[in-house]
């Protein structure tokens, strides 16, 4: 007998397969239930992922399913584990896939999770798309040329309200890597405050405060004005001096790219000058006295190949003669960093630092070997227009967000500076 019912068993589970229905039968005084069952089909996505080394694959990321009463029925390691049709009960379900490993305030790649419910009908295959979201926000700060040589040690605080103050300091190096930070919705961050404190190489201490807010964007994509996952903001610092070449004041920008969207938009942040240790010294103009300096960048801008060259022109004038223009550039992108340093290496123009324009030649045969000819201005020229249309065929396929830094100074030593950021989609 126990054979025979072992065979029973056996054949009963095969028709429940083909069926999905198992008749209610009594086999050794126990009841098998009638269960109506059906199928699901699986996919799993990221929306916009980026590009960075340390993501992980989505085929890596775990997946599980949930019934109704949020217990796990199904559990596999990665969604290259899951079966191409699952089996389930007929019911109601919650499908969850997410980043391998548990989301940390503070992170160095993106964390993705998604989640999706569905309904299981009997003979029914069910097709699930879960689409997988960050979960965290970048946030990147970015030094030109002329604060690098101007200070030498510095502290960079944001404080989102929460217990943990994110920090950068010189130690982090010159230019730091993205950090993605978790901002947790049951905090409803709304206003981040940034601290700002720095020595100069002539020994000078001087600090700022500013907030920065998505209510002052100068672009909004919802109602929704607290910071949330998926938003990316950059920093940008520049120092700014009198005409007798002392620290003044500091010019801080930022930007942000807000969830589900491909543009950026510009963060007001007020500049009310860079505050001298008054047992230092210092003093001198008013930062805000206007300098007669023209530069006329293009309003930030999604880009390709095929991007018309004209677009990215920069006009500069001097009116007591251009000294100086000095370009970096900060890319979200890890192999344009690395086409940066390589054109660094072959060429000696170091757009990570801050390459220098005037009277460059090196700069002129970087772009002829790029098939891209310009022209460099001589000390003393007037007025000059920086091709940045000349970086479209290099930038068309590498996807991200390229910011241009760029400090102009004159004759006289007066310096105005400017950015603009190029998203490649």
């Amino acid at each position: 007998m126990k054979l025979k019912n072992t065979f029973l068993i056996g054949i009963i589970a095969m028709a429940g397969l083909s069926s999905c229905v198992s008749e209610s039968l009594k086999i050794d005084g126990q009841t098998t239930d009638k269960v109506a069952k059906g199928y699901m089909k699986l996919d799993v996505s990221q929306l916009n992922p980026e590009v960075t080394r340390a993501q992980s694959q989505v085929t890596n990321y775990p997946v599980k399913i949930y019934d109704a009463e949020g217990n796990v029925v199904e559990s596999y390691e990665a969604v290259s584990q899951v079966p191409s049709m699952v089996v389930l009960a007929v019911g109601n379900y919650t499908v969850e896939s997410h980043t391998p490993g548990v989301i940390e305030k503070k992170m160095s790649y993106p964390y993705y999770k998604g989640g999706k419910e569905m309904e299981i009908i009997q003979n029914y295959t069910t097709q699930v798309e879960v689409v997988c979201k960050m979960e965290n926000s970048r946030i990147q700060v970015s030094y030109d040329a002329d604060f690098l040589n101007t200070f030498e040690t510095w502290t960079i605080t944001i404080d989102d309200g929460s217990e943990t103050v994110l920090t950068f300091t010189e130690k982090d190096g010159n230019s730091p890597a993205a950090v993605y930070w978790y901002f947790d919705p049951a905090d409803n961050v709304t206003e981040l405050t940034l601290n700002f404190r720095a020595t100069t190489k002539s020994g000078s201490t001087v600090s700022a405060r500013r907030t920065l807010t998505k209510e002052s964007a100068s672009e909004t994509y919802n109602t929704d004005e607290t910071f949330t996952g998926g938003d990316a903001v950059v920093i940008n610092f520049t120092p700014t001096e009198n005409t007798e070449g002392q620290v003044v004041g500091i010019n801080i920008s930022a930007s942000v790219t807000f969830e589900e969207t491909s543009g950026d938009a510009t963060l007001d942040v007020t500049d009310a000058g860079l505050q001298e240790d008054p047992n230092q010294g210092g003093g001198g103009d008013d930062p805000q006295t206007e300098v007669p300096i023209t530069l006329n960048l293009p309003e930030n801008m999604t880009v390709s190949a095929a991007t018309e060259k004209s677009k990215g022109d920069t006009y500069i004038k001097c009116d007591d003669g251009i000294k100086s223009i000095k370009v970096n550039i900060v890319s979200t992108s890890g192999e344009m960093i690395e086409s940066l340093r390589d054109l660094n290496t072959n060429y000696g123009v170091d757009f990570i630092n801050g390459a220098e324009i005037v009277d460059n030649q090196q700069v002129v045969k970087l772009f002829e070997d790029l098939n891209q000819p310009l022209s460099v201005p001589s000390q003393g020229d007037i007025d000059y227009t920086f091709p940045i249309g000349n970086f479209f065929g290099l930038l068309g396929f590498l996807s991200g967000q390229h910011t241009f830094n760029m400090v102009v100074e004159d004759m006289n030593g007066k310096k105005k500076n400017g950015s603009l950021t190029l998203t490649v989609e």
